[in-house]
């Protein structure tokens, strides 16, 4: 699913020498780097809990990140990003990619308007928060979103 194959790229970019493992002092930025926002005793915690000779292993660090990553499918998050992304009460092509470039996220319009397609099947040219959230689309924007709000 999209948040393992994330929650992987993100170790990898850490673990250079490709051991599935990464240093622990290098735990925090590869927190940050899939959207969370740990503090130092989390930190420490997480140190305590899963540190292996100075390591953190792979599978530890997926299980930290799928365990206390706030979650996609959330209302709250939606809705969060929703309103990111939208002009009022809809998401228009606009405002999507205002909202995007707001992120520093430049999309091409093929992208907008595959994001369109999805979430508008009617063609009404406006997503609604109910079909925003039927679409599976705002799930590739969430960790980019997490990252910057």
């Amino acid at each position: 699913d999209l948040q393992t194959s994330e929650i992987n790229a993100a170790f990898d970019i850490f673990d250079a020498d490709q051991d599935e493992s990464i240093t622990s002092n290098e735990l925090e930025a590869a927190l940050r780097s899939v959207g969370m926002q740990p503090s130092k005793e989390a930190i420490a915690a997480h140190k305590e809990e899963c540190e292996d000779g100075g390591k953190i292993h792979k599978h530890d660090f997926a299980t930290i990140v799928q365990r206390d990553l706030p979650t996609a499918d959330t209302p709250e998050a939606i809705a969060k990003l929703f309103g990111a992304l939208s002009a009022g009460d809809a998401i228009t092509r606009e405002s999507l990619r205002s909202g995007m470039a707001k992120l520093g996220e430049r999309m091409a319009d093929k992208e907008i308007d595959e994001m369109f397609d999805d979430a508008d099947p009617n063609c009404t040219g406006v997503i609604s928060l109910p079909s925003f959230s039927n679409t599976t689309h705002y799930r590739e924007f969430f960790f980019f979103f997490n990252n910057h709000c």
